[in-house]
């Protein structure tokens, strides 16, 4: 029991562990970078509002976008072990579908009402440079949270050892296309942002090749990606409208300060929220079988 349990975790450690070895190489390459510019000066505060905040509105949606789909992993665990193939395509379905459906309009609407909300939250900053981190890194909570609930479904399907391949794989890709976009098109902080996503992409598009042909899986892409995209590009634009009309007709000294920032981002975001539940539905991206099968 005790090798299984060891053989079970220590890949999910590891796999982990590259995850945050990512932060500790970005760290590094970009001080060099600041360095060899002459900006050595400004990496800390950069630096600082790329991990203490920009991490902070990345990882939020993530983790609960990662919670909900890995919930269905166990069941997953039960038809692989029963061979229910029938099942097993059912739960990996189910897990993917439900991370995209909350991981997209989560992208869409920290990158639409990403002013706002970070003045929200950070109000007595100067939040130019999170805003722009956040708008353009927004795409990385799609691509991070699908590398990690196929990295569950991989798991779950007992290739435990591959997603530490992926992610390997990923690491050295990462890296690369980092040191192009610093040191050759010098894009500091943001070419971090860029290469991040490159990592998580990387990491989906290698997890998908391994499901599909262990699992003989083939992924949906209408109600899946395409039916939510469609469904929060619709949410995002009926936010950022809420928001502007709140800003133009409410008084301006009722605005300030963070009760004021609520005023106009709670009201965009619970219309939203209503906006993108009625396209699901209306266009057929999730039915009532499915719903019921979504925790809680």
């Amino acid at each position: 029991i005790t090798r299984i349990l060891f053989f079970t975790v220590v890949p999910v450690i590891l796999s982990s562990a590259i995850y945050n070895l990512n932060s500790v190489l970005d760290n590094g390459i970009l001080a060099y970078n600041f360095k060899t510019l002459g900006q050595g000066d400004e990496f800390a505060s950069i630096w600082g509002v790329y991990t203490g905040k920009y991490h902070l509105l990345i990882n939020v949606p993530m983790a609960i976008s990662n919670a909900l789909s890995s919930s269905l992993i166990p069941s997953l665990t039960r038809a692989v072990s029963a061979g229910d193939r029938e099942q097993t395509l059912k739960r990996i379905a189910a897990a993917v579908r439900f991370s995209m459906l909350i991981s997209i309009p989560a992208a869409v609407g920290i990158a639409v009402l990403a002013d706002p909300v970070c003045n929200l939250l950070f109000i007595s900053e100067d939040n130019s440079l999170l805003i722009k981190l956040t708008m353009a890194g927004s795409l990385a909570v799609v691509f991070f949270s699908l590398s990690t609930v196929t990295n569950a479904v991989l798991q779950g399907l007992n290739r435990m050892e591959v997603p530490v391949r992926h992610a390997a794989v990923s690491l050295v890709i990462h890296v690369a296309v980092l040191w192009v976009l610093l040191m050759v098109f010098h894009m500091g902080i943001y070419g971090v942002v860029f290469a991040n996503i490159v990592f998580a992409f990387v990491m989906c598009v290698l997890n998908a090749r391994t499901i599909a042909k262990h699992a003989r899986y083939r992924q949906e892409y209408k109600k899946t990606f395409v039916l939510p995209a469609i469904s929060a590009c619709v949410m995002g634009g009926a936010a950022w409208g809420v928001y502007k009309v709140l800003t133009f007709i409410l008084p301006a000294a009722l605005l300030r300060g963070r009760s004021g920032r609520a005023i106009v981002v709670f009201p965009a975001v619970a219309v939203a929220a209503a906006v993108y539940a009625v396209l699901l539905v209306g266009l057929k991206a999730i039915d009532e079988e499915e719903l019921r099968d979504m925790p809680m």
